[in-house]
Formats: C-alpha cells, structure tokens, sequence
C-alpha cells in the first residue's frame, strides 16, 4: 500500500449487500466493503485491502477537486488480499481523495 493511504474502511468484515436466501434466483451472494482512501502527490499505483475473494464492481466517488486529476481506476484483480489502483499523479500535496463501494463475493471458487 505504499502509495494509497489513510484508508478508513468502515466494516470490519464484507456485509451482505441485501435479502435472505432465496431459491428463485440464482447465483452468488453478493456482499460489500466501504470506506475511504487518499491517493499520495506523485503516486500512479497503491494497494486497496479487501476482504473479498473477487471484487464485482467497484465505485470510486471524488471527495476533493484532486480527483479530477488522478483518474483513480482498476482492473478489479485481487493480488495478495488487495486489488490494484491504478491513477495518473494527482499533482497536489493534499492527493486526491476517494469514498468507495467494493463489491464482489467471499465464497471460494472452485
């Protein structure tokens, strides 16, 4: 995580996005992940921690003008209980700052 920082997730493990178990709809159980992150003056590349086994969807929401700048993205591949965030160098000292939205599974494949 050397160029995100100040993460604040705001679970303390993924929740169930929504309903009870259901035997009319098929498919995985999808659950979430929130929170904060910065992205540091000069960084391209950091590290989000997840505890999802594979991460759906991911919104990322500007919470300062920096983010105009650093175009935060990612290729949604967890790597070591993280996924990458990839962005061009926010170009302030203050970084640009982000809320997120992960969403994704936390069932093993087989």
């Amino acid at each position: 995580m050397a160029d995100i920082g100040t993460i604040q997730k705001n679970v303390n493990k993924p929740l169930r996005m929504m309903g009870m178990k259901s035997t009319t709809v098929e498919g995985p159980i999808l659950y979430y992940e929130y929170g904060t992150f910065t992205i540091a003056n000069a960084a391209t590349t950091g590290e989000l921690p997840t505890d999802l086994t594979r991460v759906i969807g991911l919104i990322l929401t500007p919470m300062n003008a920096y983010t105009a700048t650093a175009l935060a993205y990612s290729d949604l591949v967890i790597t070591s209980s993280a996924i990458t965030v990839q962005n061009v160098d926010p170009g302030n000292a203050a970084g640009a700052a982000y809320a997120y939205l992960m969403i994704g599974t936390v069932e093993n494949e087989s």
